[in-house]
């Protein structure tokens, strides 16, 4: 099968799939926004290094319109995949190829009823219904905005992110003792709640765990002078598995997080996790008392008894969470992943492409 990818920025996360898409035997070319000055929600990724091995041709400012459509005339692909539908040469290519390629749109905003949403949905037939045949996204609470804007259940597919397969570690033996965070270290991703959790921990604790904080931002001085803690600064996604292996529990403690890849690399390593309720990943892998613990965003004293709860649990139940997570983990393999897209694509084609039959996956 011919796959088109028009996307914006790229992670580990996301060309993990693609490069499993190749692996088992399809066509792929992919377009994307290169991050020359990263932008503060993105980690600085290497471009050159997530793109080996990928037929892939960067842009910056804006998309060379003349160069997306003269690819995708000689490239005849099966399936288009638009990453980000603000993108006018990307929404021009979808609407082109309507009747011609299955057309995806990636989304992974969850459904909150912002005015925004709101009218993204009162101009569906108008703006996304005309341009789309099918959604790709992370999880259950996206797939609620999906049916706002239109799509019917058997339109939308669920598991768009998967982290790397070097993070399949599987369970622990024994649990590693320590807490790890990675991610931004910004106010979204609750890091003043952390360092009060934390604190309030090891006042309580016998022999405290240590908090391993792996990423950048503004707030590292919430964490820097608190006895415990060590701050690795950015870590490339090459070295971050061996990180995740040598660590006994996940903290995620976000006021918002769409889905959080990085719950999904966490348990792929055997560890527990600690999140909030409003991260997206939750619902399928954290299930609060089996494998972690869910918790309200912004209260660190909820987050610290967690904290003592994972610590404190015997090593029979902490080495049965490891082996939950790694379990759960393997709903979102990077084979899986371009295993159930492409599955999805040839129930899909024939009802969406003119005179086109879906050919089986390889």
């Amino acid at each position: 099968m011919r796959y088109y990818l028009a996307w914006q920025y790229i992670t580990g996360y996301s060309t993990s799939g693609m490069h499993a898409l190749i692996r088992q035997g399809h066509d792929v070319q992919l377009m994307y926004q290169e991050a020359l000055v990263h932008p503060p929600f993105l980690a600085p990724f290497d471009d050159a290094e997530l793109t080996q091995g990928l037929d892939a041709v960067g842009w910056s400012g804006e998309p060379d319109e003349a160069l997306l459509m003269r690819q995708l005339d000689e490239f005849q692909p099966d399936v288009l995949v638009v990453n980000s539908w603000h993108i006018p040469a990307y929404m021009k290519a979808a609407r082109r190829w309507r009747g011609r390629a299955l057309r995806i749109v990636v989304m992974d905003h969850q459904w909150l009823g912002t005015p925004k949403q709101w009218l993204g949905r009162v101009t569906r037939n108008l703006f996304i219904q005309p341009a789309f045949d099918a959604a790709f996204m992370p999880g259950d609470e996206q797939a609620v905005f999906a049916r706002h804007l239109g799509f019917k259940q058997h339109e939308i597919i669920s598991g768009l992110y998967t982290c790397d397969d070097p993070f399949f570690t599987g369970p622990q033996d024994p649990p590693r003792n320590s807490f790890l965070f990675t991610g931004r270290l910004v106010d979204v991703k609750g890091v003043d709640v952390l360092a009060a959790a934390y604190r309030t921990y090891r006042e309580t604790a016998e022999d405290p765990w240590p908090l391993v904080v792996v990423g950048i931002g503004p707030m590292d001085e919430e964490l820097k002078a608190i006895d415990g803690v060590e701050l690795l600064g950015f870590v490339s996604p090459q070295d971050l598995p061996a990180v995740m292996a040598s660590s006994g529990c996940l903290l995620l403690p976000s006021r918002f997080e769409p889905w959080g890849v990085v719950v999904q690399e966490a348990a792929a390593s055997g560890q527990a996790v600690i999140c909030t309720s409003t991260c997206g990943a939750a619902s399928r892998l954290v299930l609060d008392g089996y494998n972690g613990r869910v918790v309200t965003p912004g209260r660190p004293d909820e987050l610290a008894a967690a904290m003592t709860w994972v610590a404190t649990a015997d090593p029979e139940h902490r080495k049965a969470m490891s082996v939950r997570s790694s379990e759960l983990a393997r709903q979102y393999t990077p084979t899986r992943w371009a295993e159930h897209l492409t599955d999805k694509c040839v129930e899909l084609i024939p009802e969406k492409v003119a005179g086109r039959a879906a050919q089986p996956r390889s």
